[in-house]
């Protein structure tokens, strides 16, 4: 499901906005994050904070800091979708590794059951799905270890 934060895309969602961009603020989103998310099971508690991490790391290496981090939490099946606004224009895009970086993307590929951008007038929103299980519930796969892109 893509994010556009339309109208009726916002019903459900949680929602954290930066007083400002600093990395102080991106520990915090982390924290936010994290206690959104204390019900989900440890692996994929793990999981969804990666995806956080490394999208609120990249709005705010790339495109100025992140302007709002939201949540958006399904039950029936169980399934999380990250996103981060911010101001830029570019799109995000993966790339070899190297020492300066460019994992990120490949994590949030590779642990997302789908992950994509969409482009607004004031900037844009780059969100990842996952699946995930309540505490204390089986871990069942969100979905098949082929390592493609996007959306599966």
């Amino acid at each position: 499901m893509p994010v556009t934060w339309d109208g009726d895309d916002r019903a459900g969602w949680q929602h954290w906005t930066a007083a400002s961009i600093g990395l102080a603020d991106l520990a915090a989103a982390r924290h936010w994050a994290e206690d959104e998310l204390a019900t989900l099971g440890e692996a994929h508690r793990i999981d969804a904070l990666l995806v956080v991490s490394e999208l609120l790391d990249n709005a705010y290496r790339h495109a100025g800091g992140p302007v709002q981090l939201r949540l958006l939490r399904r039950h029936d099946p169980c399934e999380i979708t990250v996103a981060v606004a911010d101001s830029g224009s570019g799109a995000p895009r993966m790339r070899t590794p190297d020492p300066r970086g460019g994992r990120g993307l490949l994590l949030v590929d590779r642990i997302c059951s789908a992950w994509g951008v969409s482009h607004h007038d004031d900037g844009k929103v780059v969100w990842g799905t996952l699946g995930c299980a309540e505490s204390g519930l089986a871990c069942t796969p969100s979905r098949d270890d082929n390592g493609a892109g996007r959306s599966r």
